[in-house]
């Protein structure tokens, strides 16, 4: 069984919080004011079929979040469900995912990703951290948290993002000179996309891929397209059983093996070449993996496993919040305005120190902050409990599951869908333009 810790989704509009909504006609009752049985928790029913059908007619689940903020409106902070045989209670408050946090011991137990899983089995490949649990996922992450998480790593990687960055912003600058308009107006999604596959694969592997420019080569376009792949398919397989999904999505299936071939052969021949550049005692510049074949750290297939996780875990999950930031900042121009002027007054000591853009920029960084709070990259973090727990006086047994201007002509809110992570459903278009 499963627990999982819900984060309350809340988008651009102006959503009230549970507590204030349970005044206005809800059914959600209050907590109960000695312990219940498991059994007492609020249950959120659904037509099983029905849901099945559902989800292979939309081929997913785009409005998982939706259907989550009601049932917590119904039903209050607390609630449970039925997923086949699991039980899932799910909870929203700051207050219920911090106990449920405070429960994890050394070795969190979370659900994994079947698709993502049933691929790496079938072609008998090693799980990175992303899809581990137990001792072997402890393993592995205390040997790649001094490599991508600590200072000295960060302070060693962000002049690698400041580079792809510089590179981005130079083409966009290039595209809207080159207009009879002086500005351009886009989708920027896939082109953020494009910028954070180059970031994340030159701090992996120390190598670019080439996709900033206009003439891309036909492998880095491959692998893009790969990566999209395995994104859409993923939220097409994920939330049915994979007995069901053999039968009635078989292509589906097919297309995510093999975009996850094409994304595994091509990282097994980067790793392979790092390993082969540090053999020679000449690394091409510092990298994640340089470090950790220096180090001796993991073995290759572990390198390998985990390679292969952080190249996909790192590209959508990044440029989901960045498109929404320029959207937000598009739609509320004195904000946009605030911290360019603070963009410029710290430019010459970022430019000496791209380390300074962490502390010299605080309202760029509130303004990020926000844009996660508004548009959450997740609908939920999941935990599997070690031991018993009570919440809200319901008993939780062990082992239940728990320097450019940028204009938008869209000044409604922005409708998001879930495709794996929280997207716009459709991607605002976004005007840029010298600013003055």
């Amino acid at each position: 069984m499963t627990l999982k810790a819900k984060a309350d989704v809340w988008l651009a509009r102006p959503w009230q919080c549970l507590r204030r909504t349970r005044a206005l006609g809800t059914t959600a009752t209050l907590a109960p004011n000695t312990l219940q049985p498991f059994e007492a928790i609020p249950q959120y029913s659904r037509n099983r079929w029905l849901k099945m059908i559902q989800i292979l007619r939309e081929q997913g689940q785009e409005n998982l979040h939706l259907e989550m903020h009601q049932a917590f409106q119904e039903l209050g902070p607390i609630f449970r469900y039925s997923i086949g045989r699991t039980q899932i209670v799910s909870v929203m408050l700051p207050e219920d995912a911090e106990k449920v946090f405070q429960a994890d011991r050394q070795q969190p137990c979370r659900m994994t990703l079947e698709p993502w899983v049933a691929h790496r089995e079938h072609r008998g490949l090693r799980r990175g951290v992303f899809l581990l649990n137990g001792p072997e996922w402890r393993f592995n992450r205390l040997r790649l948290n001094p490599n991508m998480l600590s200072p000295k790593a960060v302070q060693k990687f962000v002049p690698m993002v400041d580079m792809a960055a510089r590179d981005f912003l130079e083409a966009l600058k290039k595209k809207m000179l080159m207009n009879a308009h002086g500005s351009f107006s886009m989708d920027f999604h896939s082109s953020v996309f494009n910028y954070t596959i180059e970031a994340s694969h030159f701090v992996l592997f120390g190598e670019r891929l080439g996709l900033l420019g206009h003439d891309l080569n036909s492998g880095s376009l491959k692998f893009v397209h790969a990566l999209h792949s395995i994104f859409k398919t993923t939220t097409q397989l994920m939330f049915l059983p994979s007995g069901l999904t053999r039968w009635t999505s078989s292509r589906v299936w097919k297309e995510n093996f093999e975009s996850w071939d094409f994304v595994a052969e091509h990282v097994t021949k980067c790793v392979k070449k790092v390993y082969q550049e540090s053999a020679k005692g000449r690394p091409q510049s510092w990298s994640v993996i340089s470090e950790l074949v220096a180090e001796d750290a993991l073995p290759m297939d572990a390198i390998l496993a985990n390679s292969l996780e952080l190249i996909a875990g790192s590209v959508d999950t990044t440029a989901v919040p960045l498109v929404m930031t320029l959207f937000e900042l598009a739609r509320n121009p004195d904000v946009q305005q605030a911290i360019r002027q603070e963009s410029l007054a710290a430019e010459a000591s970022i430019a000496a120190d791209p380390q300074r853009a962490m502390t010299d920029l605080p309202l760029l960084q509130a303004a990020l902050k926000e844009t996660l709070r508004l548009y959450p990259v997740a609908s939920f973090l999941d935990r599997l409990l070690s031991s018993d727990l009570v919440l809200h006086n319901y008993h939780v047994p062990a082992g239940v599951l728990k320097s450019f201007k940028v204009e938008t002509k869209e000044q409604s809110d922005v409708q998001m869908a879930y495709r794996f992570v929280l997207v716009p459903s459709p991607s605002p278009l976004l005007t840029f333009r010298p600013a003055s």
